[in-house]
């Protein structure tokens, strides 16, 4: 009995587990496409239209195997088109009406069953293409709640091709890369991390892709795309370079207890340093807000993502919740207020001093 006692009290003591993607290494391979193996838990943007064309391809990685995917021209009796190579989550779709390219479309649907709220998402990966330098590669975390409906997408011409489709990615992230055609019934986008670049990564490198919040809702679901070329793209029209390709490897989601913006009675403290844990002095009177009983709020997930359209979409943030902060009240013109935030999977913690004044 003492055994199991304290069996309970270290596991209690511990830290959550970190929340992580399925095969985050890429290390299950099943199934074949077109002959060639394929990962278990992720889906390819393999073309099987007429005839089979596979993009997703297992090849060695930095630790075990590693994902690759890469633009192709697919096609046939001397109709094609290129095709951009990329992964995800969710399931890759193609569609055109009879032989007619010009309505060729394609997307994402779904993702996986999904409640945690990560902060970064780590990627490790290579690029390679002689045409590197011409179009953006693209790594892309997305999370929503609610179902999305849709009817029409943009095709090669800059038109709109109809076909249904549920909780496609263009109809869930209204936010930063919404469908062009108009959604039927837009889901709730929760948040996004999304990192491009024209570059070429001959060497095994880490990218950090910070995720950010729309609003403090739960999400249900999640989707993530490793794209080699300019997918996704709005109105499917953009610019795909045969050869580019991007090997993906080793993912993490990262968990973290920082503050981005600290909120006294409904008001932002803009004096706020998320780096410093000393004490920082919050003058009433220059930030707008009343005395009497004293409130304070974090968010977490606060920026700014730039579309490809060169406009920006702006996260506002979620509100941490009480099993993430936990304040200690001071007094006023006294002793300071405490803040102790955690990550949410209990990972790290992260203490605030708040001497506040009128």
């Amino acid at each position: 009995m003492k055994k199991i006692i304290l069996g309970v009290l270290m596991a209690a003591s511990m830290p959550l587990m970190a929340q992580q993607l399925p095969d985050s290494h890429f290390e299950n391979w099943g199934d074949k496409f077109n002959k060639d193996v394929q990962l278990t838990d992720w889906h390819g943007s393999n073309v099987d239209q007429f005839v089979k064309f596979t993009m997703l391809f297992q090849k060695t990685g930095r630790t075990g195997y590693a994902a690759y995917v890469e633009n192709r021209k697919v096609g046939a009796m001397g109709i094609t088109e290129t095709a951009p190579g990329y992964f995800s989550l969710g399931k890759p779709w193609q569609y055109m009406k009879g032989l007619n390219t010009k309505s060729a479309t394609g997307g994402t649907e779904g993702g996986i069953a999904w409640k945690y709220r990560p902060d970064t998402m780590v990627v490790w990966i290579k690029r390679v293409g002689e045409e590197s330098a011409k179009e953006d590669f693209n790594l892309l975390f997305y999370s929503w709640a609610g179902t999305a409906k849709g009817s029409k997408y943009g095709n090669k011409s800059g038109e709109c091709t109809e076909t249904d489709r549920v909780n496609e990615q263009c109809d869930v992230r209204t936010l930063t890369g919404a469908n062009p055609c108009g959604t039927d019934e837009p889901a709730k986008q929760v948040s996004e991390g999304w990192y491009r670049a024209r570059a070429k990564y001959n060497e095994w490198t880490q990218i950090k892709v910070p995720i950010y919040y729309a609003n403090s809702t739960a999400p249900t679901m999640c989707n993530v795309i490793f794209s080699a070329g300019n997918y996704p793209s709005p109105g499917g029209s953009d610019v795909l370079c045969v050869g580019n390709g991007l090997y993906v490897d080793d993912v993490e989601m990262v968990y973290s207890s920082r503050v981005d913006k600290v909120l006294v009675n409904g008001k932002e403290f803009a004096g706020f340093n998320p780096d410093n844990s000393g004490v920082q002095i919050v003058k009433l009177s220059e930030i707008g807000a009343t005395g009497g009983e004293i409130k304070i709020e974090a968010l977490r997930g606060v920026g700014t993502i730039a579309t490809p359209q060169g406009k920006k979409a702006n996260f506002k943030g979620r509100k941490l919740d009480a099993k993430e902060m936990t304040v200690t009240p001071g007094a006023l013109n006294g002793a300071p207020w405490t803040i102790t935030v955690k990550a949410e999977d209990g990972s790290s913690t992260h203490t605030y001093k708040l001497q506040i004044k009128n």
